[in-house]
């Protein structure tokens, strides 16, 4: 048994690296193979035998036959002519966009089908934590506020440990900018709220969450000179309560821009994947981030997300700031992450940004 156990993860560590390996090489090819297999398991899904060919532009790839509605899913910044390829394959999709980042082992990717009403989300890690938070959110979310998630219609795993979701598809469009974002934050606030309250709000204390592994990460931050120093001794004053705690409920987890459609009922969050239990004021702190009006949104989160803390419960304010406090303190481990990546020099901007409103929260000059 021993043997085969062994063996078994020899497979799965030389199919990591092939994938790896397959995607530095063509990411687009390994994208639509991805895709072809969840066609072929998925029943709901359309598929095809013959191959046909795909225009390949930046991280997107659109079948020649796709139709005008799949724009929507293209990313305005990669609509672009200059640089396009072209790529074979027998796809069903109408349009294949590859995330930013690559995932541990493989690609990341969500394709769209017009004609089926369908999307599928695949992760190429085979990060199966990642997808039970999906599945989980769709639980928690779909018990409260339905129409704030995409309806879920089945998941799964590849041979290789890809994992997928197929999602009804939502019709609209990602909000995209700060702006439109900002118009945005009051009606998801307000129905992120209900999901709280819906799924219940519990206390969990300073010391729990701000941990000592956190407050060497923070101390690191601080050492880079990221942030001011009046504004790092705000912090240690608000990071010294143990014995204070902050409201804590299920979460988005990554609410950018992006993830946020807009559709004719309203607004829908997508790409559940970091959701999960945790102090609710992370979410408002991302929007606050990237708001194209952070003043107007700060105002939204304290109108939209105001409640009665009891005795022990830090002020809302000051858990807004710890909120910021704690993104930042991944700031050292982002940069080193990112040293060779093209998107660099936006994790720095979106850092510096970061202590800007960590500052403007506090009432603090920058």
């Amino acid at each position: 048994m021993g043997h085969r156990i062994s063996a078994a993860l020899r497979w799965r560590l030389r199919a990591v690296r092939a994938r790896r390996a397959a995607a530095r090489r063509d990411p687009h090819a390994v994208a639509l193979e991805m895709v072809r297999q969840v066609e072929r398991r998925e029943r709901p899904l359309p598929t095809r035998l013959v191959r046909r060919v795909f225009t390949a532009h930046g991280r997107a790839l659109t079948a020649a036959s796709a139709p005008e509605s799949i724009a929507s899913l293209i990313p305005e910044m990669l609509s672009e002519p200059a640089g396009r390829q072209h790529v074979r394959a027998a796809v069903a999709a109408d349009a294949v966009v590859l995330a930013k980042f690559g995932v541990r082992g493989g690609i990341k990717l969500r394709a769209a089908y017009a004609g089926a009403d369908l999307t599928v989300a695949v992760d190429g890690s085979g990060d199966l934590a990642r997808l039970e938070r999906i599945l989980h959110s769709h639980r928690v979310v779909g018990a409260v506020d339905p129409t704030l998630i995409p309806p879920l219609v089945s998941s799964g795993s590849l041979p290789g440990g890809a994992c997928y979701v197929v999602e009804r598809w939502v019709h609209g469009r990602s909000v995209t900018t700060g702006s439109r974002l900002t118009e945005a934050a009051p009606e998801v606030l307000r129905r992120l709220r209900a999901v709280h309250l819906g799924h219940g709000v519990e206390q969990l204390p300073l010391g729990a969450w701000w941990d000592e592994m956190r407050q060497e990460w923070w101390e690191e931050t601080v050492r880079a000179e990221l942030v001011p120093p009046h504004v790092v001794d705000a912090v240690g004053a608000l990071v010294g309560h143990d014995d204070r705690t902050v409201a804590t409920s299920w979460c988005h987890g990554d609410l950018v821009a992006s993830n946020v459609i807009d559709t004719d009922a309203g607004h829908v969050l997508i790409d559940w994947e970091r959701a999960g239990v945790a102090p609710v004021m992370l979410d408002a702190a991302r929007l606050h981030l990237f708001s194209g009006d952070p003043e107007r949104t700060l105002a939204d989160i304290r109108r939209q997300w105001s409640w009665e803390t009891g005795p022990t419960e830090v002020d809302l304010t000051h858990q807004l700031a710890l909120a910021h406090a704690y993104q930042l303190s991944a700031y050292p481990l982002r940069r080193a992450g990112l040293a060779t990546h093209a998107r660099a020099a936006v994790y720095e901007r979106q850092a510096r940004r970061q202590v800007a409103r960590l500052a403007q929260v506090l009432d603090l000059p920058v």
